[in-house]
Formats: C-alpha cells, sequence, structure tokens
C-alpha cells in the first residue's frame, strides 16, 4: 500500500505488475516467513500481511455451513480462500482483477483440493448471482478499492440475508469503515486490529529495502520498484493507520 503526502492511495493499477510478478520471487516469500516465523500461512502461498492466526479468526467469522458458497474478492493467487472454504466445508468463488492470478489460483486449487471456481472480476462487477452467497471475504484488498461505496452496494447485492463480509484492510484516520459499512446497510459485528501487524509489517518492509537487487532480478524492475516504494513511503504513518480485521452483515 502507498499513502502519498499522507494521503491514504488507492491505486490498483500501481499493482498489477507486482501481483503478477509475485509469484515468480523466492526471496519475497522468504522475507514474510522470516518476518512472520510460525504464522506464516506456508500452504495458503499468500501475498500480503495474512498469517495464520489472521486465516483462524476469518474462518470463525464467515460462519458459512458446509456446501455454501464463499466468494474471496481480490483473490489473488487463491490461498487463503481455499483454506478458509476448507476449514468450512465451503464451495469458493474467487474474483481477482489480475488474469494470471486466476489462472494460478486455479493451479493452486487443484493442488489443495476442495470445490473452487475463479474468475476476473473486481469489487464493482463480481459477476456473481443476487444473493448467492453466505459469506464474502477478502484479505488485504479492499484499501485498494477506488469506489467503495459502489463496491459495498456490490457487496449487499451477492450476499444473501443474514450474510457476512469478513475482511482484512488498514484504516487511515479519516477513513470510517464503520460509518461506509453502516450507510451501506450492513451491521458491523467485529472491528479490532489483527495482532502484531506493526513490527511484522516493518519487518517485512526491511527485508524488501535489504534485497531490493534480488527483488528486481527476480520480478523485473517495474514490480520491484513498487515494493521498494511502498516500504519506505508507508513506514511514517503505519503508526496511525492500523491494519484491521472487519465482519459486518446483511440484513437478515
Amino acid at each position: 500500500m502507498s499513502w502519498a503526502a499522507g494521503e491514504f492511495s488507492q491505486e490498483e493499477d500501481r499493482y498489477s505488475e507486482v501481483l503478477r510478478r509475485q509469484w515468480g520471487s523466492p526471496t519475497l516469500r522468504g522475507i514474510y516467513r522470516d518476518a512472520y516465523g510460525a504464522d506464516y500461512p506456508e500452504e495458503a502461498d499468500p501475498f500480503g500481511f495474512v498469517t495464520r492466526t489472521d486465516l483462524a479468526r476469518i474462518t470463525e467469522l464467515v460462519a458459512v455451513e458446509p456446501g455454501e458458497l464463499l466468494a474471496d474478492l481480490g483473490c489473488g493467487r487463491g490461498g487463503p480462500g481455499l483454506v478458509v472454504a476448507r476449514e468450512r466445508g465451503a464451495v469458493l468463488r474467487g474474483v481477482d482483477v489480475v488474469e494470471a492470478a486466476v489462472t494460478e489460483a486455479r493451479e493452486l486449487a487443484r493442488e489443495l483440493g476442495g470445490e473452487a471456481e475463479f474468475a476476473v472480476g473486481s469489487f464493482e462487477q463480481t459477476g456473481l448471482a443476487d444473493h448467492s452467497c453466505a459469506a464474502v471475504m477478502s484479505v488485504d484488498a479492499f484499501w485498494m478499492v477506488w469506489d467503495k461505496p459502489g463496491s459495498l452496494a456490490e457487496l449487499g447485492r451477492i450476499l444473501r440475508p443474514g450474510g457476512r463480509f469478513v475482511f482484512t484492510t488498514w484504516e487511515p484516520s479519516y477513513l470510517d469503515h464503520r460509518e461506509l459499512l453502516t450507510e451501506a446497510g450492513f451491521e458491523v459485528l467485529v472491528h479490532e486490529h489483527t495482532p502484531d501487524w506493526l513490527h511484522r509489517q516493518l519487518a517485512v518492509y526491511r527485508g524488501i529495502l535489504g534485497h531490493r537487487r534480488r527483488l528486481a532480478d527476480e520480478m523485473g524492475q517495474t514490480a520491484a520498484a513498487t515494493l521498494i516504494a511502498e516500504a519506505r513511503e508507508t513506514r511514517s504513518v503505519l503508526a496511525t493507520t492500523p491494519r484491521v480485521l472487519i465482519a459486518a452483515s446483511t440484513p437478515a
């Protein structure tokens, strides 16, 4: 993520090359492993700041029953959603704006098993049917969405009555997700800081800055430059921009 001049910047396009290239970098995976230790969710092979602890909490909060539909928006390579769906016995539908991510997610689904499909789409245009989802999850992707009210309207369309939206994101002082959700007709059930997020995120940024050349070799100059800029720009505002986990539900 990036906060330029103290402002929260939601730039999906800026990260497109990172999303395409992330899986080709063993160095980037190693940076996250070192920062998280035993809490690194190896089986999910994620890109981002999700931990085993986060995934366990998301699994609890989505509250889907076996055979029900769980959507994962901004799913990336699909690992976190596949892990949560497997634990709940749910059917997974993953959606991501990056076609290469969707291709990788389909391959990972074959490796991990479970009933899952992945498609190109966005928060604003999921391609899912009206009231088809028992729950929607999202890991570290909602911050990039420009049209948050429009996206929440789309979530209200695809969630069944009483369905839940469970997600992690960052919350700068001027952005109140609880207010946004309430205005969109959701009831906020949980709003909490994710455990040990600041220490780990700073450790990841130190690793990125310490392996700049290797990341550029593995990911290409454009993707590496985006990660390096994030590591440099974001540290100064993290103390006032917590990483949060939020759960909200549509009216029953």
